[in-house]
């Protein structure tokens, strides 16, 4: 699951292309990424591990989210390998 930091890439480069591949799936799934989670970006944390920072999202975005998972859910679709 996740990629995970290696001698060839560096933990910042591995912490923004997480965060591009969420923003590309939320924009598939319909959410203007721009609107419902403008704080969303690769960083590192105190430990110099690369995270995704989302921000604070209104209460509707966060509801709209959880029933795009739900519904993912209830067709099998799981966390995994890719």
């Amino acid at each position: 699951m996740g990629d995970h930091v290696s001698p060839e890439q560096p933990a910042e480069a591995v912490a923004q292309r997480s965060a591009d591949r969420l923003a590309l799936a939320l924009e598939d799934v319909g959410f203007d990424v721009g609107q419902a989670f403008p704080m969303l970006r690769g960083a590192l944390d105190r430990d110099g591990m690369p995270v995704v920072e989302l921000g604070r999202v209104a209460a509707e975005v966060a509801d709209g989210l959880a029933n795009v998972l739900v519904r993912a859910a209830r067709l099998g679709v799981v966390d995994g390998a890719d």
